[in-house]
């Protein structure tokens, strides 16, 4: 049995940093960085200076935000994907399993890599 029908793995999701570099963490989970905000609103009233540096902290916070879990659901999308293609696999096979159980872990370890992935997104969020 041979396992050469497997589609090839989804790449990650194009990000705005260069190729191969990873996103600077933030100082705080992006969810502390609005809250924070939030809270200074308040006292910003009034002062047009302190209300555009907010306004840029908070759109600053929700495109790392809206970017953080877009990759996160496409990593997880991409290893449910993987996991449907292997039980089907198992679910229509038409002669015994041929393979060993490192050839399995071999075609789980890469949907256990997104499936990682996709969780620290969103969990870096909060």
């Amino acid at each position: 049995m041979t396992f050469s029908t497997f589609p090839p793995a989804m790449p990650p999701p194009a990000c705005s940093h260069g190729a191969g570099e990873r996103p600077e963490p933030a100082a705080a989970p992006v969810m502390e960085q609005l809250r924070s905000c939030a809270q200074r609103l308040p006292a910003a009233a009034g002062n047009v200076l302190l209300l555009g540096e907010l306004g840029r902290q908070l759109n600053d916070c929700y495109i790392e935000l809206d970017s953080a879990l877009l990759s996160g659901v496409m990593d997880m999308r991409a290893a449910h994907t993987g996991l449907l293609a292997l039980l089907t696999l198992l679910e229509r096979r038409d002669e015994p399993l041929l393979f060993s159980s490192e050839e399995a872990l071999a075609l789980l370890e890469p949907i256990q890599q997104r499936l990682q992935r996709g969780l620290e997104h969103v969990n870096g969020v909060l």
